[in-house]
């Protein structure tokens, strides 16, 4: 009798997006100079400058109502494409968001970390900063830790596991940004940005959803 395969199931799945705007040459070129006035007029929110501007959470109140509502709606259908009711069925939620501008330059970066009272969390590329270059030295990449921290790699680390995206358990991913993307993740995985060293300036809305809560 031929023993039969182990059977492997990948559980407790974390979803991470990346999506691009569809009108996102129009829309940066529209919104980068709204933002970049806005830093001139608006202190860091932040002791730490490494980390580049951020504005405060109310994106929505100065960004343009138009600019506003196209990013929001689809963050919006990207969330609810992502989410569904514990039997699987799809969802459609009036989703609250929350976003603030942030501006980084050369040898800046972003603190990876979770968003608490949250439930997807994410980031927009007004401008990569790259200006069209493909160097992998210009850094800048989004970087995901994974939530367990390192216990996964505390024992043998020089270890991983033999199945789709294991090899990187207790480590962390990144993604190189491009203007006009939009990562999207649940608000609990920790998120940040790799120090860039890209000659322009990095232009991004970093935002936050939550659904309604029931009672």
């Amino acid at each position: 009798m031929v023993a039969p395969k182990p059977q492997i199931r990948s559980m407790f799945a974390t979803p991470v997006c990346v999506h691009y705007l569809p009108v996102a040459q129009e829309f940066n070129t529209e919104l980068k100079p709204v933002i970049l006035e806005r830093a001139r007029n608006e202190p860091h929110t932040s002791n730490n400058h490494h980390q580049g501007w951020r504005s405060g959470p109310d994106f929505e109140s100065w960004g343009g109502s138009s600019l506003v509502q196209t990013l929001f709606r689809v963050l919006r259908e990207v969330a609810d494409s992502l989410t569904a009711n514990r039997n699987g069925s799809r969802v459609s939620l009036d989703w609250t968001v929350q976003a603030a501008a942030a501006i980084r330059n050369k040898g800046e970066y972003l603190e990876r970390a979770a968003r608490p009272g949250w439930y997807w969390s994410g980031v927009y590329y007004v401008d990569d900063g790259y200006n069209k270059q493909d160097d992998e030295a210009l850094g800048g990449e989004a970087e995901l830790s994974d939530p367990r921290g390192v216990l996964p790699a505390m024992l043998a680390p020089q270890y991983g596991f033999r199945v789709p995206n294991g090899l990187t358990a207790g480590q962390i991913e990144s993604i190189r940004p491009q203007s006009g993307m939009i990562i999207l993740h649940p608000s609990w995985l920790p998120r940040g940005e790799h120090r860039f060293e890209g000659a322009g300036t990095r232009v991004t809305i970093e935002f936050d959803l939550v659904p309604p809560i029931a009672v």
